[in-house]
Formats: structure tokens, sequence, C-alpha cells
């Protein structure tokens, strides 16, 4: 058994965040800015270790170290490519991947291939502003095909199941809309994919869908069911991203954890009975 971790890279400067919030913005400004909500309420949370800079290769090596030292065998980047370009890369490709002990744990990419909404911070005040759309054009697939293979899939860490780099789409729905909605020209582009995969010398791809993004497309009529369309594309496994997006947290301002665990083990037997992968 194999335990994997998401790692969401907003703690380092990018030049994206830069040039919209201005000089010196990481995700560590709404960390030190965070107000109480109630009373008891412990914020803002300091870390242990500073608001360290993941993008530094020594900074990576301690976090490196402190997960596979607790049983951590796998870290899944949340990984941001949009049809202008990376988004979020330097924490993986300067951090990660220079730190010198980077053979201790595996990495893989998630694909994060969500719109990024102005939310950094929320205000609640009606619908935040688009600033890059998750959508890629098939052009920018085939970049995105070719990048991970050279990049990553070679690299001596990346993470394999049965000898096949996994790779992990965050939203299905999104991923066939770059295509047009069409589920025929999509399950081309991933039979294309692991065709370009097997002839960098692997097995295969090990190709993972993650569930929460898994919805039919408006208008859809050719598949009844969402485990359906994860046939269709022929899809190697599905998986989930965080608690949040299937618990309810019914009481504020504290509510059980042991609740929300038992939710998200519903949900893992819900998604073991209806999905064929």
């Amino acid at each position: 058994m194999n335990i994997a971790a998401y790692y969401f890279p907003n703690y380092h400067q990018d030049r994206r965040n830069l040039s919209f919030h201005g000089e010196d913005w990481d995700e560590w400004k709404l960390v030190r800015e965070a107000k109480p909500r109630f009373p008891g309420h412990q914020q803002p949370r300091i870390p242990l270790w500073g608001y360290e800079d993941e993008a530094n290769p020594k900074v990576m090596e301690k976090k490196i170290a402190a997960a596979a030292d607790h049983g951590i065998d796998a870290f899944i980047f949340d990984w941001y490519y949009y049809d202008d370009g990376p988004f979020l890369e330097r924490c993986l490709d300067e951090g990660f991947m220079n730190a010198d002990n980077n053979e201790r744990i595996k990495f893989a990419l998630m694909w994060a291939n969500h719109d990024w909404l102005d939310i950094h911070p929320a205000d609640g005040e009606g619908e935040p502003a688009l600033l890059y759309p998750g959508k890629v054009r098939p052009e920018t697939f085939e970049h995105i095909c070719d990048s991970v293979i050279e990049r990553y899939f070679q690299h001596p860490s990346y993470w394999k199941i049965n000898g096949c780099p996994y790779f992990s789409i965050y939203e299905l729905f999104r991923f066939i809309e770059g295509f047009g909605g069409d589920l025929r020209e999509t399950a081309e582009a991933i039979s294309h994919f692991r065709s370009k995969v097997r002839d960098a010398g692997f097995p295969d791809l090990h190709l993972n869908a993650v569930i929460w993004g898994v919805q039919l497309l408006p208008g859809e009529k050719s598949v009844k069911k969402p485990e359906e369309m994860i046939s269709l594309l022929g899809f190697d496994s599905v998986t989930s991203y965080v608690w949040v997006h299937h618990a309810q947290l019914p009481n504020f301002p504290i509510s059980s954890y042991r609740s929300a665990m038992l939710d998200n083990l519903a949900l893992w037997n819900d998604a073991e009975r209806r999905f064929p992968v």
C-alpha cells in the first residue's frame, strides 16, 4: 500500500500572483492576516517553521524528510497549465526537483484544470472574477502530454503503478469541454497520450480521474451516468480530492472530525460500488 498526500503549491511567489496581487504576494499573506471569526477561534496560526518559501530546495528537503519519516510515500502536486502556460510550478520545478533528498519520496501530478477565480481572499459578495479558464485547446493538451513525459515521468522519483506513470485529471467535464464536448475526440486524445507514454519506454499510463470533477456536460445524451464516462474514456482509477467536497459540517463553529471521517468512508464505499475501476 502507498499513502499519497496532495500538495497545493501556493506558498511561493509566482509571476501571475505578483501581477494580480502585487509585490511579494503568496498565500502566506492570507495566513498571516487571518482574523478570529468567533470566540475561541485561534487566528492567526503561526507555522512552527515560519513562513518559508517552498520553491527553496532546502525548505523542500525539510518537507520531504517530515513526510517520509511519518509514513507518506508520495506527494501528488496540484499542477496547473493553462492555454497561456504554467502556474504555480516553481515549488515542484525549483524546490522538489532540486532537493537533495527527493529520492526519499515519490511525486506525481494532478492536473488542476479548474477555473482559477479571484478568491484569495474571497469576499463572499457575488460571483468572483474568472482569472484563468481551466478549459484548454486540444493543442495545449498535446503540449502538456509531451511536457510531462519529458520533464516529469522520466524522473527517478516519479510515482508509478505497475511501472505506469500516475497522472490525474481534476475536472473531467472541463477536460472534455476543451474538445468541444465530444467524447470520441477526448478518448482519442487520451489514447494518443498513452501511445506517447509507451513510446517513451513505459508499459502504459495510469490515468486517474478525480470523481469530484465527474459530471455530465450540459445537454449530454450519449452517456447516462458519470461512471459510464470513466469506462468510455479508458481511465484506470478514480479518487477524490478533499474531504470538504463530500462531508457536511452542520454545526457551527465546531463540527465533529469523526462525523466528517464517516461521511468520507461512505463516499469510498459508494465509489467502489459505482465505478468499474
